[in-house]
């Protein structure tokens, strides 16, 4: 074979094997590397995750995040498994919102990056809880008195608690209901608790063993609601020395916008070991305008309870804020 013809033919053969070479490497890199499942979005500080596919088996692969302000999160290397590579992590609760991009790098695969949008905390809905209960009762004129305390818990960080309807039943101890009130409590913040007090009067002589208690929400909202700032609480005794008769405070309205009106009170006393004693209710004409403090005070329901058994008083307010122009 002629010379000049045998290198044609191998150039050619060598042109043919490079082709052949380069589309078989475009094949192998598209493919050699995609993502399995990365989230559509996240949530700060909960778990998150993703997985990828990958060629060849047992290929090393790293990872990291890189967050919306730039923060790097890196995770550590893992190897392939039967084609697979997984990480878990936790997201930063002070992480960035907005979008967040994965970047996998895995040795002799390549690298692949995707994006996912990282959001707030999933918002908790309202609820309620009886955090605590108690009473205390006397016979006073006849008929028994009972002094009734609720702690009511709303642990939602995002929702306010509105319309809930608290229902009380009075058992004897044959768990027999004795009597029945049922109160209205306009909101119960998002993370706290509002301390419902109040009082009966039961015209037989059997005394109240316990409490049963019923609530119902009636809606929730993003949390809004807003109290004064309750501090100097003072007791003053019944015309009966040894029982509660009234409750002073002093009440500051700490919004620089707006004026506090239209209050209603509640409240809880507590011996000291933290039992409920029992509690009661007030209401006052007072208008506070932003910044402005006044004394407050609360009288119905607490003549049953034992003025040298309470330890401490707590004191929940609600009312409009005015804006003031």
């Amino acid at each position: 074979m002629p010379v000049r013809r045998l290198a044609s033919l191998v150039c050619s053969l060598l042109v043919a094997l490079c082709v052949v070479s380069v589309a078989g490497a475009a094949v192998e890199t598209s493919a050699s590397l995609r993502f399995g499942f990365v989230p559509g979005k996240t949530f700060r500080g909960t778990p998150a995750s993703v997985t990828v596919v990958v060629r060849p088996l047992g290929a090393r692969c790293t990872a990291a995040v890189v967050y919306a302000d730039g923060f790097r999160q890196a995770f550590k290397p893992v190897v392939a498994k039967a084609g697979r590579a997984a990480w878990k992590w936790v997201v930063p609760a002070d992480a960035k919102l907005g979008a967040a991009t994965v970047t996998i790098a895995c040795v002799g695969a390549g690298r692949a990056s995707r994006t996912f949008s990282v959001v707030g905390p999933p918002q908790e809905p309202a609820r309620i809880d009886v955090a605590n209960q108690g009473f205390s009762q006397r016979v006073k004129f006849g008929r028994r008195e009972v002094s009734y305390g609720v702690v009511l818990a709303n642990p939602s960080k995002d929702k306010d608690a509105l319309t809930v309807s608290v229902q009380v039943n009075f058992l004897d101890s044959t768990n027999t209901v004795l009597k029945t009130e049922t109160t209205n409590v306009a909101a119960v913040a998002a993370s706290t608790e509002f301390n419902l007090g109040g009082s009966v009067s039961i015209p037989e002589g059997i005394p109240v063993s316990k409490l049963e208690i019923v609530t119902r929400l009636g809606g929730q909202d993003l949390a809004a609601i807003r109290q004064p700032v309750v501090s100097d609480i003072r007791l003053l005794p019944d015309f009966d020395p040894g029982y509660v008769g009234t409750a002073l405070f002093q009440v500051l309205n700490d919004s620089t916008t707006s004026a506090f009106v239209s209050p209603k009170i509640s409240m809880v006393m507590f011996d000291s070991s933290g039992a409920v004693l029992g509690g009661g209710t007030g209401f006052s004409t007072t208008q506070l305008m932003p910044g402005v403090r006044a004394q407050f005070d609360a009288k119905q329901g607490l003549s049953a309870i034992p003025i040298d058994r309470v330890a401490v008083t707590k004191v929940s307010i609600l009312g409009r804020y005015q804006r003031v122009t």
